[in-house]
């Protein structure tokens, strides 16, 4: 899922001590591509699944809030274009939670709707709130990674992990209570 143009990047799961979590990985057997004191962002790491998927292991906010040690976190999505794709998943019910421009590109973090508090107007959060609501959420949330320009490529397309000779990732789903009167609505 991370070469030239995959579109599927990585899953993450939260823990209360990053740290720690790796040093039980570690030895589990697990390898890591990036352990929490490497690289530029601290705190946070990278495990490889045995399929060689990326795995991104993030801290919690509140430690002891969540009685899991692992909870699965979020699916991070490269897209090419945040006009087309965020609405497409507003109307699956999601709502962005977390908006950050790094520059060169964008993340969007989006929750499903038994994730959202009621009344807590996201956009209107800071950065530091809206990060830390992010990271004490127990259900899953997508992350979609846009690079800049590639809305303005005509020719440019993710792989999406089920062309032929690029097979690996598949899918992400939703559960509704109808599925036709969902796909009607």
């Amino acid at each position: 899922g991370n070469e030239e143009k995959d579109g599927f990047g990585h899953i993450a799961f939260n823990t209360d001590d990053v740290y720690a979590a790796c040093e039980k990985l570690e030895a589990a057997g697990v390898t890591f591509k990036k352990k929490p004191d490497e690289g530029r962002m601290k705190g946070l790491a990278f495990a490889y699944d045995p399929d060689g998927y990326w795995v991104e292991i993030v801290k919690r906010a509140t430690p002891g809030k969540i009685p899991n040690y692992f909870n699965f976190s979020q699916t991070m999505l490269r897209i090419k274009d945040p006009k087309k794709s965020i609405p497409f998943y507003e109307a699956m019910g999601m709502t962005v939670v977390r908006a950050k421009d790094y520059g060169d590109f964008s993340n969007y973090f989006l929750a499903s709707s038994s994730n959202v508090e009621e009344g807590v107007e996201y956009t209107s959060l800071s950065n530091d709130d809206s990060k830390e609501k992010l990271s004490d959420m127990f259900g899953p949330i997508l992350e979609l990674t846009h690079n800049h320009g590639t809305e303005d490529d005509d020719d440019f397309k993710h792989y999406s992990g089920n062309e032929e000779g690029r097979e690996g990732f598949g899918h992400i789903g939703f559960l509704v209570d109808d599925v036709y009167k969902a796909c009607d609505g």
